[in-house]
């Protein structure tokens, strides 16, 4: 049988046999954040076994792909020189979901394995777990001999979800390959020599039977269920005599192709197989990745693409690969697995663009890094930050030579080098790395990172390295200068530039399309870059035109603008419409009325800090700022709320220097000549040796503020127009808040304001200018009416209470009893109804509940000459705590008089009960 006979007949039969056949989910498991690939059939069914959902079907097969490259399941190292590991596989999976069990699942198993696809029983091996005496007893009567079935432990034969969850014995069945049936013995079964594949495991049923808790107790399932997983590529090496799994027909054509790109002869494949089986697994991987929609990235699984190409890339350089090959490698992947994973072929220019572009983008670096690890190695260069790049033993009974972590990372930093390429290599070479070493090298420069702040794209390591690597790339062909983008927010707002890169979720790509979000970098940018407070700049990017009329051949929309590093600067972009390319001809506009706005605001910010100063004292200092086109936002150091007349005169002082009409200029001075000067300086922010100032005033004179600052400013004071202060409030201790309105905005609240009074005042049938005066009158007016309102609704829960009370009153021994459920929306109304109680019974007791705010209060009184019965004598404080607690709640009080809340309205008819049942000797 050739591969896709081998799946379909899998599915065929178990469809026969009333399964619901499904389509395999994606190698991304949506909704499952706990794993990061697809890693068994059994997933897309999980939350089915947990019991959380269900389908309208109880019996299931797949033929699942799957990845596993990352957690447990890693078998990267061993993918290559093993004869029989993944990174990426099918599973075939029968599933049962509360239907049949043990029985039936192993007589699936074994028609299917010795009728359909011929297998011989006598080859056959079955493991069972060592205390499941039952699944013995099942498989002999399914037709095994006793002598057929081994027994191991946990490791082997026990499945579970996680530390909790379904669980339970499992039952693997294995084939024996070799040609002497003398050797068919329990020896091969479960072997940890990788070698040694004489007998090789096919199948695993799982037979779910238990639910765990957390200490590890297990309790039966009330539907038990069954998963199991047959190793597609294992099956095929079966019934194809394969030598491994890679003698199928699965990796023979993507073999065959990788020897045909290389130019080498039987002898050399053979002689490179490890270099062969590592390409052909990771182009499948690739393939199916990238068909899912992942990236090649440097985070979770897009890492994990980038890293198994970039592995396969590495031993393409054995075989003598200098150019890209992986993409045509992948291509033969689709020809092979496309006619049942329909996917493969619908997305085939996309796979294989992507893979190219990784290819392209790696080889530049990939030699260098190769190059650097063997002058590590070979002692040619012997530290790295200041570490012996390889430290050796001194003795030969001493562990192997060791690569340090810190030349390890520089490996991955500057080259690209995923660990598991130097891994790879190093052992190779016999040596060690220190895997410890590295991550503490990372960690360090995550650190750095975020130590840099902003610009720094919020301290991601991995992110900035991946945009460190585009800018090297674009400066390396000449698309941008050695110092970056010619970044220059402060001259104009609209300049004629060039498109250098394209870059999609973080990869350099060649155009953009409509309904993407993607970065665009310009040779020359006039968008401002948030810093210091002041967002970042907005606008267009179009295609030149020569007239003004004329349609441009394509238009984006800039979103937002970023500096990821130091030197590139990106515009974050939809395309309004046609289609740009990477080395058009651009015209970038800034968005002009928002700029101002955004201008305003930020001289006024300075303006405000001066003002704050004057009013509040020398003791105050900017804390931080948000200067975006609708308002600004100043914290600043000061113990106390401002007053209304603190906040007038700052108002004051702030509108007056605008009224000024002062100038604003800036100059590039020496950092320290700048502080000298009584320039301020923003405590949080990182200045160079030479630093921009920003003063208002006149030139030639002593400023009125002068602020180190890389924003953009309003040319003259007055521009601004006007500042209005919206409010102030806390932050943190010792830190307040200011947020105010300039310009437009200023503009548009007053008249906001004016409208609202005007409207409010004709609702009040009064002028504007005594709206206050009349809201004190109808404030006055309103609480009387409340009053009135609160005595009539406490008269009328009295009277309806002395109704049903009168009722429910009973004489016991001339004691009067009350026990009543009442309604009242406060707690002192039950005083209320207590007091009217003890009024018209001198000799009695009530207890009274009512649930007030959704929780429940109970109050107790008792008379005066039942309190004072000796041995009978009534206490409302004990009677009230045995009550309260009923309804989860304490109280107490005096003996005539006690009130209690709880927690569990619920319970407050069960608390009465309990109030009637301790009263009833009386």
């Amino acid at each position: 049988m050739l591969s896709n006979q081998i799946r379909q007949t899998f599915l065929d039969y178990f469809a026969r046999n009333g399964h619901r056949v499904l389509p395999s989910s994606s190698l991304i498991p949506y909704g499952d954040k706990t794993i990061l690939f697809t890693n068994a059939g059994m997933n897309q069914f999980k939350n089915v076994f947990l019991g959380v959902e269900k389908r309208d079907y109880n019996r299931a097969a797949t033929a699942q792909k799957v990845m596993r490259v990352s957690g447990k399941h890693n078998d990267l190292e061993n993918v290559g020189p093993s004869p029989r590991h993944h990174t990426f596989f099918e599973m075939l999976g029968n599933f049962s979901l509360g239907d049949y069990f043990k029985e039936d699942a192993m007589k699936f198993a074994l028609e299917l394995l010795t009728k359909e696809y011929g297998l011989e029983l006598e080859r056959l091996w079955f493991t069972i777990y060592t205390d499941d005496d039952e699944a013995e007893q099942l498989w002999i009567k399914c037709g095994v001999r006793p002598d057929r079935i081994l027994r191991f432990g946990e490791k082997d034969n026990f499945w579970s979800m996680g530390e909790t969850g379904p669980c339970g014995p499992c039952s693997e069945i294995h084939y024996f390959t070799g040609a002497d049936m003398a050797d068919n013995t329990p020896d091969h079964v479960n072997t940890d020599d990788d070698n040694d594949q004489t007998t090789v495991e096919i199948w695993n049923l799982v037979f779910m039977q238990y639910e765990r808790d957390g200490k590890g107790g297990q309790t039966p399932l009330p539907r038990p269920s069954i998963d199991t997983g047959m190793g597609f590529e294992r099956l095929c090496r079966v019934l194809q005599n394969g030598a491994s799994n890679y003698d199928t027909d699965l990796f023979i054509p993507i073999l065959d192709k990788i020897q045909m790109l290389a130019h080498q002869t039987d002898e050399e494949r053979r002689a490179h197989y490890v270099a062969y089986r590592v390409i052909a697994d990771h182009a499948r991987a690739a393939a199916f990745l990238i068909g899912d929609g992942v990236l090649p990235g440097n985070e979770g699984r897009n890492y994990v693409l980038r890293m198994v190409m970039r592995r396969a890339m590495r031993f393409g350089r054995e075989l003598g690969f200098e150019d890209p090959f992986l993409f045509q490698v992948s291509d033969a992947v689709i020809d092979k697995m496309g006619d049942h994973y329909t996917e493969l072929v619908e997305r085939r220019e996309h796979i294989l663009n992507t893979i190219k572009a990784e290819e392209e983008r790696f080889e530049r670096t990939l030699d260098q890094g190769l190059d650097r690890l063997n002058e590590y190695l070979d002692g040619r260069r012997k530290t790295e930050d200041g570490v012996e790049a390889v430290s050796r033993p001194g003795v030969p009974a001493a562990p192997s030579p060791v690569l340090s972590g810190a030349a390890a990372f520089k490996l991955y930093d500057t080259y690209g080098l995923p660990l598991e390429i130097t891994r790879d290599v190093v052992k190779e070479r016999g040596f060690a790395i220190d895997e410890a070493g590295f991550a503490t090298a990372r960690e360090a420069s995550k650190e750095l990172a975020r130590s840099a702040g902003k610009d720094t794209f919020a301290g991601n390591y991995d992110k900035a390295s991946l945009y460190r690597e585009t800018l090297d790339t674009l400066v390396a062909e000449g698309n941008l200068e050695h110092s970056g983008v010619n970044y220059d927010p402060y001259e104009s707002l609209k300049l004629n530039t060039t498109i250098a890169a394209i870059l999609l979720n973080g990869e350099m790509t060649d155009r953009a399309v409509k309904g993407d979000t993607f970065e665009v970098v310009l040779r020359d940018t006039c968008f401002y870059v948030e810093s210091g407070g002041q967002v970042s700049d907005t606008g267009m990017i179009c295609a030149p035109t020569n007239s003004e009329d004329e349609q441009p051949a394509w238009c984006l929309a800039v979103k937002d603008t970023r500096r990821p590093l130091p030197g590139l600067v990106v515009q974050v972009c939809e395309v309004e419409f046609g289609e740009p390319h990477v080395g058009d001809a651009a015209v970038a506009q800034v968005d002009e009325v928002r700029r101002w706005d955004v201008m305003r605001n930020h001289t006024a910010t300075h303006l405000l800090q001066k003002a704050l100063r004057a009013v509040l004292g020398s003791h105050v200092g900017q804390q931080g700022s948000l200067v975006a086109p609708d308002r600004l936002r100043f914290d600043f150091s000061h113990g106390n709320a401002l007053s209304r007349d603190e906040l007038d005169q700052v108002s004051d002082q702030l509108n007056e220097s605008i009224l000024r009409n002062w100038t604003v200029y800036d100059r590039q001075e020496n950092y320290k000549d700048a502080l000298a000067g009584g320039a301020m300086a923003f405590f949080s922010e990182k200045y160079g040796d030479v630093v921009r100032v920003v003063r208002v005033g006149e030139p030639g004179e002593a400023p009125y503020s002068a602020e180190l600052c890389g924003g953009t400013h309003v040319h003259d004071t007055g521009d601004i127009g006007g500042a209005l202060i919206l409010g102030e409030s806390a932050v943190a201790a010792g830190v307040r808040r200011i947020e105010v309105a300039t310009g437009r905005g200023a503009v548009e609240l007053a008249h906001r304001q004016s409208r609202q009074l005007a409207d409010l005042a004709h609702s009040l049938n009064t002028s504007p200018e005594h709206v206050a005066e009349q809201v004190g009158r109808l404030n006055a007016q309103l609480s009387e009416t409340q009053k009135q309102l609160e005595q009539a609704q406490r008269q009328l829960a009295l009277a309806t209470f002395s109704q049903t009370a009168a009722a429910q009153v009973q004489q016991r021994n001339g004691v009067a009893v009350l026990v009543a459920e009442v309604q009242a929306d406060k707690a002192e109304l039950l005083r209320d109804m207590s007091d009217w109680f003890r009024e018209r019974y001198p000799s009695g007791v009530a207890v009274l509940g009512a649930v007030v705010n959704e929780n429940p209060v109970l109050l107790v009184a008792v008379s005066q000459d039942l309190n004072k019965k000796g041995d009978k004598s009534l206490d409302a404080g004990k009677l009230i705590k045995e009550i309260a607690a009923v309804v989860g709640g304490k109280g107490g009080g005096r003996p005539t008089l006690a009130q209690a809340g709880g927690k569990d309205a619920s319970k407050l008819a069960e608390a009465l009960d309990k109030a009637r049942e301790l009263l009833a000797q009386i």
